[in-house]
């Protein structure tokens, strides 16, 4: 586990290379939610800024996302006090995206989760979805 720091630094990297890679990125409406709640103006702002600099796709509201975070919760992925961790990787398989790049170690980017995501994915006719640490992320893909 890095230290927050290490954390910083490798989130930097990984902005500066999202910014200059071209690759296409989608946001969600419960990423957009969460970016809102978030109570520090200073990193809202900044976090807003930064989404602005992106080649991004906005997500629209999807029940068939809505269903497959529940089929996860059903499934004991998680609870359904995490709904708002596994809606983010519904919309993401729903809508097709490659891979999830995310710091969330506990409940998304960590192998036995990931593991049970796709299971899920497969038996719900989507495809598997790739999820990564931005460390993981810049180690395979820069």
């Amino acid at each position: 586990m890095l230290d927050n720091s290490l954390r910083g630094i490798v989130t930097q990297e990984f902005f500066e290379f999202a910014t200059q890679s071209g690759c296409e990125y989608a946001i969600s409406g419960a990423v957009k939610a969460e970016i809102d709640n978030i109570a520090a103006n200073t990193k809202k702002e900044e976090i807003s800024q930064f989404i602005e600099t992106l080649n991004c796709v906005f997500l629209p509201n999807s029940k068939e996302a809505q269903q497959l975070a529940w089929s996860y919760v059903k499934d004991g992925i998680l609870t359904e006090n995490h709904i708002v961790d596994l809606t983010h990787v519904a919309f993401a398989t729903v809508f097709g995206c490659d891979m999830i790049v995310s710091w969330n170690r506990k409940h998304i980017a960590k192998p036995i989760k990931i593991q049970k995501i796709n299971t899920c994915n497969l038996k719900n006719n989507y495809n598997m979805i790739a999820i990564y640490t931005p460390q993981e992320f810049l180690t395979s893909y820069k």
